[in-house]
């Protein structure tokens, strides 16, 4: 186990400017190859010759591309949990309602921005990404919304705060997930974004009638 880990671990973190634009040229071609042709189709010279750098730079910073894939899955982790404290802390919404339905839309756009790169994580992130940085995502992600719970001005039905913020979370993620895996017909984004809403509101509040339209 120890030794799968390392192997993923990248070999060179970038420091420079230029070391990480070399890195995100990287990290965006595997993502523009998985995209167009799938991760069979995403092999280290490919994603080298699309990021525009040498297969011996590539190695400089990834062993292999279960390597890219991991930086790709803490890039993505990154990102959510920027939209999740930004939204949530930003208090400037006028119900219970708006707020649940921006956080949604805004996770719902990271994941439809490189579906290909998601389906992917679906499948093999548990294999190439430490528990203990999915776990340290998710504490993140839970606590965000825990302290959104405490210091809500509308009223939270749920007297857990602990157990509702997980509830929550893991709810709308798996449900996030099974859209992209599965593409169920008559669920586009908008449709899934209200459906999700709906849900949160009707586990978390006293009465969604009254939460604002």
């Amino acid at each position: 186990m120890s030794k799968h880990r390392h192997s993923v671990s990248p070999r060179n973190l970038p420091q420079q400017s230029r070391s990480k634009a070399t890195v995100t040229a990287i990290l965006d071609g595997t993502i523009r190859i998985l995209e167009q042709s799938g991760w069979e189709e995403t092999t280290t010279s490919r994603v080298a010759e699309v990021a525009g750098v040498s297969v011996g730079t590539l190695y400089q910073y990834f062993s292999n591309r279960d390597a890219i894939l991991d930086a790709l899955q803490e890039r993505e982790f990154e990102r959510a949990t920027e939209v999740m404290q930004r939204v949530l802390q930003t208090g400037t919404f006028d119900s219970d309602l708006h707020v649940a339905r921006a956080v949604l839309k805004e996770l719902l756009e990271l994941y439809a921005h490189a579906p290909a790169l998601h389906r992917v994580l679906i499948v093999e992130g548990f294999r190439v990404t430490p528990t203990a940085k999915v776990l340290a995502f998710d504490l993140r992600m839970v606590t965000a919304i825990r302290g959104f719970l405490a210091a809500a001005n509308v009223g939270i039905r749920r007297v857990n705060h602990d157990a509702a913020a997980f509830v929550a979370f893991h709810s709308v993620r798996a449900c996030m997930l099974a859209w992209l895996l599965e593409k169920p017909p008559g669920v586009d984004n908008s449709v899934l974004v209200e459906e999700l809403t709906d849900l949160l509101l009707r586990y978390l509040v006293e009465d969604p009638r009254t939460s604002g339209t």
